[in-house]
């Protein structure tokens, strides 16, 4: 409608729906008409054989513009590293920590102090992954220019510097999935578990079907809070009341904005619209895959939602001049349900 244009237009250049389905349909007719060879099988990704896909892929200047199965192979060494970044932060974070007044007021009481020591390094741990990751994102891939359409063309190129931070990001996804089985178990669990798996497969899926762009979008906006959490708790375990607040108060502001009103705005809404008649072009595989696909980007924005609840309850145990606390930092055990 001239009312839909018009909000596009606005909308500092987004691109009107009905033009991207449109882009989105022809780029990929026009990548089906200059493949003749009737031998040839499509894989998940749907402009390159699977020939490309496991040995050759294709590449130019530098930059990976076709995926291939064989990029995955770098977790294998990324893994260890995160393995390695991780027992380290964490050597340090104890170090921090049992170096404080917050230990040492507690000091006989030795089962809370191990308990929070315990909290503390796994915060200042992931506050150095996210934000080495914010960093990364904000300064090398926030402003690039496809990021505003992307889904005007069809496959996504694959930047090196987004090939990295997919490939890293699904590194520590692991790793964060398989260290459950030891991190503290907080009260959530079931929730970041979920978590984990949907940005998984969210990360794997949209690297294989060439559609990076959207994954790069989600990864900006949903790491852009987590170190104000992160930070936020961290200042809770050492007694920093007045620091803590600051830093949960900037915490709270991002995540509304980022995770409730950019993200279903900028990730969900034309993931779920602009990509249907693409998908009802390639035929039943891409219909399956955009139903998990955005399946996987509806579960986060309910994730959010559900946080944004928690968030929202602190905040009136704020207001009613009780100590801010995080619901999350406490165990199973610790719950007085």
């Amino acid at each position: 409608s001239r009312l839909q244009f018009v909000c596009c237009a606005i909308c500092n250049g987004l691109p009107c729906p009905r033009d991207s389905q449109h882009a989105l349909t022809s780029s990929v007719r026009q990548t089906r008409a200059s493949s003749r060879d009737p031998d040839q099988r499509v894989w998940i990704v749907f402009s390159a054989t699977m020939g490309d896909a496991i040995t050759g892929g294709i590449r130019h200047g530098g930059e990976i513009v076709f995926q291939r199965g064989s990029d995955f192979f770098v977790l294998v060494l990324l893994i260890p590293v995160i393995a390695v970044l991780r027992s380290l932060c964490e050597r340090l974070g104890q170090y921090i920590f049992m170096t404080s007044h917050a230990a040492a007021a507690n000091r006989r009481k030795r089962a809370r102090v191990r308990t929070e020591a315990k909290k503390f390094r796994e915060s200042f741990w992931k506050s150095i992954v996210y934000t080495l990751s914010s960093v990364y994102c904000l300064l090398l891939l926030c402003w690039e220019p496809c990021l505003r359409e992307p889904f005007a063309e069809y496959p996504n190129p694959v930047l090196t510097k987004i090939y990295w931070i997919y490939m890293a990001r699904i590194a520590v996804y692991l790793w964060m999935t398989v260290s459950f089985a030891w991190d503290v178990k907080r009260k959530d669990y079931k929730q970041m578990f979920t978590h984990h798996l949907a940005t998984l497969t969210l990360l794997i899926l949209s690297y294989s079907a060439s559609l990076t762009y959207i994954g790069t979008i989600v990864l900006i906006l949903h790491d852009v809070a987590e170190p104000m959490l992160e930070t936020a708790k961290m200042f809770t375990y050492l007694r920093k009341k007045s620091s803590a607040d600051a830093f949960f108060v900037m915490f709270m502001m991002t995540f509304w904005v980022s995770r409730l009103l950019l993200y279903p705005y900028f990730a969900v809404r034309p993931s779920i619209f602009q990509t249907w008649p693409l998908a009802v072009s390639l035929g039943r595989t891409a219909q399956v895959l955009w139903a998990v696909l955005n399946g996987c980007l509806v579960t986060l924005l309910g994730l959010s939602a559900y946080w944004s609840y928690l968030i929202y309850r602190l905040c009136l145990t704020k207001i009613a001049g009780n100590e801010l606390r995080d619901n999350r930092s406490d165990t199973e055990s610790d719950s007085p349900n």
